[in-house]
């Protein structure tokens, strides 16, 4: 019995490591114009350009039919709050980023670091609605 509890204890540290994630993946960038420092937010352009796709290709009706105050909260506020203040599990300040919405809906749509993808999970016109309502908790 000794032996199973210690095995349970390492596989939960185990997992709790992994879980926890790092921001190493971000980088920082220089904007030659202004010399100003900025956050890089780390997609390729591939997944930008497949963004953008979806944006374009997303049906505004469905988009604006989706409840993604209420998918926020189902998917996201786990790790982000309900206000996306929280930064649990290295998740983003979503409050007080500056993403735009081609960033945010390829990282919906693609994930990063600790955080799945939802490519397959969702629809696409909700990963939109979801990327669009991340701009009502900047006010």
């Amino acid at each position: 019995m000794k032996v199973l509890h210690s095995i349970m204890t390492i596989v939960v540290v185990g997992f709790t490591i992994v879980a926890c994630g790092t921001q190493s993946d971000k980088k920082s960038t220089r904007v030659e114009s202004s010399e100003i420092e900025i956050e890089a937010i780390g997609q390729p352009d591939e997944q930008i350009r497949v963004a953008k796709s979806l944006i374009a290709s997303s049906d505004a009706s469905k988009i604006k039919a989706v409840n993604a105050k209420k998918m926020f909260k189902n998917y996201c506020a786990v790790c982000h709050g309900r206000k996306g203040n929280m930064e649990i599990n290295g998740a983003e300040k979503l409050s007080k980023s500056s993403a735009s919405l081609e960033q945010r809906v390829a990282q919906i749509y693609f994930g990063k670091g600790t955080m799945a993808p939802f490519k397959g999970i969702i629809k696409n016109e909700e990963i939109v609605a979801v990327a669009k309502y991340l701009d009502e908790l900047k006010k």
